[in-house]
């Protein structure tokens, strides 16, 4: 192995380690509780170290956001390959979510952080498409580009789900009638919901004796017949 990709090699190696403490300590903590000094003793490094690779905590936090989206992604495109019909991959789209909100529920909580208007995402996507067009080589990831990222495979999840409901409607599955972009809208935002339903919710549920993977499978049923054929 050359020096070059040797010391390229042991950078990643250095982002990663430091990204794993971050994300140790915001999902413990919460952002607001967290400081880079916080992280710099978490990872065993001095703090100047620390913005050697990251410009800032906000930068970080966008770094551990990135890294749950692309986690939700993945699953929710093996889940989709592997349904035959439009409807099929309408539902498997919408289990994968619901798996992702089970089995990681801490992105879950950063994600919602993360777009609860905390930050000024859409400022940001522009200051990095300016820096974009500009063509500047930055020494280190900034928010906007991890913003930007992530926000691309936002766009990829509902084109996948936008997709699987053209799909339906022409192989019949799916009411030829409704438009495929406002229903993705929809089931988007059903498939949200699971995620941070308000607790007053949860409690009306629970005395009703509906758990949240009952809740699921009724929202699914429901669905199948507002969207479905047959």
């Amino acid at each position: 192995m050359s020096v070059i990709k040797r010391r390229e090699r042991e950078k990643r190696q250095r982002e990663n380690a430091i990204i794993n403490a971050a994300e140790k300590l915001f999902f413990s903590k919460g952002y607001d509780e967290v400081s880079m000094n916080d992280i710099a003793r978490e990872v065993e490094l001095s703090t100047a170290t620390l913005y050697l690779y990251f410009q800032n905590k906000e930068s970080l936090y966008f770094a551990i956001v990135l890294r749950g989206t692309g986690i939700l992604n993945e699953m929710i495109k093996q889940g989709v390959a592997t349904a035959k019909t439009g409807i099929d991959k309408v539902a498997a789209f919408r289990k994968a979510y619901y798996d992702f909100t089970n089995e990681y529920p801490d992105y879950i909580k950063i994600y919602n952080y993360f777009q609860s208007g905390r930050f000024n995402i859409a400022s940001k996507n522009k200051e990095q498409e300016e820096l974009d067009d500009e063509k500047k080589n930055l020494p280190m990831p900034y928010a906007g580009e991890y913003t930007q990222q992530i926000l691309g495979l936002r766009k990829e999840r509902f084109k996948i789900l936008c997709n699987s409901v053209k799909e339906g409607i022409d192989d019949g599955t799916i009411q030829s009638d409704v438009d495929p972009v406002e229903i993705a809208v929809l089931l988007s935002a059903i498939s949200k919901s699971l995620s941070k339903m308000p607790p007053d919710h949860e409690k009306l549920l629970e005395r009703r004796k509906i758990s949240h993977d009952k809740y699921f499978t009724d929202m699914g049923e429901l669905i199948n017949r507002m969207i479905g054929r047959g």
